[in-house]
């Protein structure tokens, strides 16, 4: 008698229930499935990978270690996006008139999803999903809620994108659809909006932006927005120690940080320990290099990451690299899970600013130094930096309880020039008081860095 096939929701439940036997597994079990899927994963991408398939050619053989691979960045994918991709019905020109066409919610030949991506880079880039490896998202993010305590009967809300071509707008649409009373909130909404549906809704778990985490936390100790949600997630932007505190402030909650690219899925998520993200082995492989792409020692800041998807058979991605600066942790986790750890993300070497030093030259910076500072203060609601010829303008939006504005944009400016100080520049600081701070269109992240073109 033949098996009926197993649905949609039946297989990614199976995936979820997968993962979470892996988190009680020893990590050598789990580092030997890893290596099993990266010799799957190769194998694969030679024999149906023209760009691969190439490349072992030139490097005259059939390369077997993933150090033998070089390293893929975000152009180079684009420019030879047909030759990777593992199926020849696809091509560029074809996914993106797909997407301009359908967006992301329509399935391509009725199997594929396409993703754009873009982010601080700001190199566009595509990104394509089999229905399989569509479910392993889905699964990965029921595995994640499973751990903040989310079931079905859960009152969860996400607040992320507008558009539905980005990948957090199909989580949170994923969230809604066994909750048909929690609204459809997005980061783009005036503040009143989203307090208004949040005081509506009264979720016992809130995912979101920092960024936005941080506003409602605000809006919650000013006595406008009133709920007591047990659980916070961050989502899309860095989490700072700051926005951490005030979740904690405003609701006694534990804010649970997740780390994701629309080109990898989830990297890495939280514990309960809250002592670095621990990474997602069993489906990717993360490498921490410097400047010149040598692997860096544990606890050590690198230049950017490089990781290998175990898991995506249309569009093979090895050595793909993400440029954030990032540590892997030097010991095991407390928790006991097997996964390795981020111990931190530092943010993406594009934000690191060239700023000129007190003993004359220049001195290259990450904002990490002086944000802290910023998000401290009370009249900061956000912040944004743009760098200039002799230093910093920075774009504040002030709280509504700032007091003086002129007196809280000197004070400011001061507290940022004291902090880099500390680290060896002295760049020309000048602030400006605005409304709002432009989030970018489609993802609905608020950009830390802003360059002039």
């Amino acid at each position: 008698m033949l098996k009926k096939p197993m649905s949609q929701r039946a297989r990614t439940l199976r995936f979820v229930a997968e993962f979470a036997e892996q988190d009680g597994w020893p990590r050598e079990r789990l580092l030997a499935l890893q290596r099993h899927r990266l010799q799957r994963t190769i194998a694969h991408a030679l024999l149906h990978s023209p760009y691969y398939r190439d490349l072992a050619t030139k490097l005259g053989g059939s390369p077997r270690r993933l150090q033998d691979f070089p390293v893929l960045t975000k152009s180079a994918l684009m420019a030879e996006f047909d030759r990777i991709l593992a199926d020849p019905q696809l091509n560029r020109a074809l996914v993106e008139d797909h997407l301009n066409r359908h967006g992301s919610t329509v399935e391509l030949f009725r199997k594929y999803h396409v993703f754009p991506t873009g982010g601080s880079s700001g190199i566009r880039g595509t990104i394509v999903y089999d229905r399989v490896t569509r479910l392993l998202g889905i699964a990965t993010t029921l595995r994640w809620l499973q751990r903040m305590g989310v079931g079905e009967g859960t009152r969860v809300i996400g607040i992320g994108a507008a558009t539905s071509i980005h990948v957090s707008n199909h989580v949170f649409h994923e969230l809604r659809k066994n909750r048909p009373d929690a609204p459809a909130l997005d980061v783009t909404m005036p503040m009143a909006a989203l307090v208004e549906g949040l005081n509506r809704y009264r979720p016992e778990v809130l995912i979101s932006y920092p960024s936005i985490l941080r506003e409602l936390a605000l809006e919650q100790l000013a006595g406008r927005l009133s709920i007591a949600p047990r659980r916070c997630s961050s989502v899309s932007e860095m989490l700072a120690p700051e926005v951490r505190r005030l979740a904690f402030d405003a609701w006694g909650a534990r804010v649970i940080d997740s780390y994701a690219t629309t080109e990898t899925g989830i990297i890495a998520t939280d514990c309960e320990e809250s002592d670095g993200l621990h990474l997602m082995e069993e489906l990717m492989i993360v490498e921490n290099v410097d400047e010149e792409y040598r692997p860096v020692r544990l606890g050590t800041v690198g230049e950017r990451i490089l990781v290998t998807t175990l898991f995506n058979p249309v569009l093979p991605l090895i050595r793909y690299e993400i440029t954030d600066r990032v540590a892997l942790a030097a010991e095991p986790c407390r928790c006991g899970r097997p996964h390795w750890r981020l111990a931190s993300i530092q943010g993406r070497r594009e934000e690191m600013l060239d700023l000129p030093a007190k003993d004359g030259g220049t001195t290259r910076v990450a904002p990490v130094h002086f944000r802290d500072a910023l998000l401290l203060d009370p009249g900061v609601r956000q912040y944004q930096i743009e760098t200039r010829t002799q230093g910093l303008h920075l774009r504040i939006v002030l709280s509504p309880d700032a007091g003086d504005p002129a007196g809280t944009m000197d004070r400011l400016r001061r507290v940022v020039e004291v902090e880099l100080a500390k680290v060896g520049a002295r760049p020309v600081v000048t602030i400006e008081p605005v409304d709002r701070i432009e989030r970018i269109a489609g993802s609905g992240k608020a950009p830390l860095v802003m360059r002039p073109r």
